[in-house]
């Protein structure tokens, strides 16, 4: 498939952001890869410098298989592009990703152009002398489509320019017009095929990369859902309670203690008699976002059942608790929710109560106690916040 039908496909899912990054990330695996290549790329030419262009170098009349100047020349230019290469790579490494992204993002395919070209020019003296074309640029050409990952239409330019030196040779090295043309239509197939190929791994890896990034974030979504209320988006009952767990350890440890705040929205149902329940829904949306509002990101809260809320408030006072549900209380009253067609004022009563102790059910001590002073909180004329008593 290729990639960009396949991106059109996912274009609801995978945004422009995400894109870049699996760009960047493909940028990273290329930078991996080129290095390695660029490691044996390197040995390679100081093993064909030292013994075989340097002892022709001492005695031209020595039998070595590549026995021409030209070849120390080219050796040593491919050592020099590995060896510059390298400290690119490792400079760049070391640098913010997002830095030098221009050069990041132009190394690899710069690196492949240089390198292929100069093998291309290496084959073109090897054919010269065996009356031949040997198969360094050819297998080289598809070594590079297969381990560094290009797309169309780049890969096409980077394969192109050093298959276009590629011919150049022929033309000026090699001297038997039929090995030339066959030659020429030879390396054309290889290249159309080496592109093909080079197209093939990259959509698929770029393919591979989107599911997995889909597939994680659907894993997170569902993970969300599985934990949050789907109209307020705080945390339901069980998540709530598990976390509310493992803080309670953490008092119990510490010796801190902490709050509950049960919260009730008044006269609820009659929001929902006089403006619908769609309206109803609004209002307890907002009312959830000013809980996320006002409670530190230590802090955890829930929509407990209907129009009812509960907040644990970690490592508080009692003063603190009531300070914290009073300002709360405000917010409501002061917030006026809009709907499509209506303007909705609403307030809310408070039962606010200290949670402390390391018993089993220290939890359901200081909820009852919250819910008794919630219900003084109502008889008391609501809109206000009762703080439970110590006993």
């Amino acid at each position: 498939m290729n990639i960009k039908s396949f991106l059109n496909k996912l274009n609801y899912i995978i945004k422009k952001d995400k894109k870049d990054n699996i760009v960047r990330e493909i940028n990273a695996t290329n930078f991996a890869r080129m290095k390695l290549v660029l490691i044996v790329f390197l040995m390679v030419e100081l093993l064909f410098i030292l013994f075989n262009d340097v002892p022709y170098m001492i005695n031209s009349s020595s039998e070595v298989v590549w026995n021409h100047n030209g070849f120390l020349v080219l050796h040593l230019l491919i050592a020099f592009v590995c060896s510059a290469g390298l400290i690119l790579i490792e400079t760049l490494n070391r640098h913010e990703k997002h830095r030098f992204e221009n050069m990041r993002k132009f190394l690899i395919p710069v690196l492949t152009v240089l390198l292929l070209s100069l093998l291309a020019v290496i084959n073109g003296l090897d054919q010269l002398l065996h009356s031949n074309i040997s198969s360094v640029f050819i297998a080289n050409l598809i070594i590079f489509s297969a381990v560094i990952l290009l797309g169309f239409p780049l890969n096409t330019v980077v394969y192109s320019i050093p298959f276009i030196i590629y011919l150049g040779g022929l033309i000026i090295f090699q001297q038997d017009a039929g090995l030339l043309i066959s030659n020429a239509v030879n390396g054309l197939i290889f290249l159309v095929a080496v592109i093909i190929i080079s197209t093939v791994i990259y959509d698929n890896h770029y393919e591979r990369m989107v599911e997995n990034m889909v597939l994680e974030e659907t894993i997170l979504k569902l993970n969300y859902l599985s934990n949050h209320d789907p109209l307020t988006e705080l945390l339901n009952r069980r998540c709530f309670g598990e976390k509310v767990t493992e803080k309670m350890k953490i008092i119990n440890e510490t010796s801190n203690s902490s709050a509950l705040i049960l919260m009730d929205v008044d006269y609820f149902k009659q929001v929902n008699d006089n403006f619908g329940h769609p309206s109803g829904d609004i209002v307890l949306k907002e009312v959830g976002n000013i809980l996320m509002k006002h409670i530190k990101t230590n802090d955890l809260a829930t929509r407990w059942g209907g129009e009812e809320f509960l907040i644990f408030l970690s490592e508080v006072t009692i003063k603190e608790a009531y300070e914290a549900a009073d300002t709360i209380r405000m917010t409501i009253q002061n917030n006026a929710i809009f709907t499509d067609k209506f303007q909705i004022n609403i307030t809310a009563s408070f039962g606010v109560s200290l949670l402390q102790g390391n018993s089993s059910n220290a939890f359901d001590i200081s909820y009852k106690a919250a819910d008794a002073a919630l219900y003084q909180a109502k008889n008391q004329g609501r809109n206000i916040v009762v703080v439970a008593s110590t006993d």
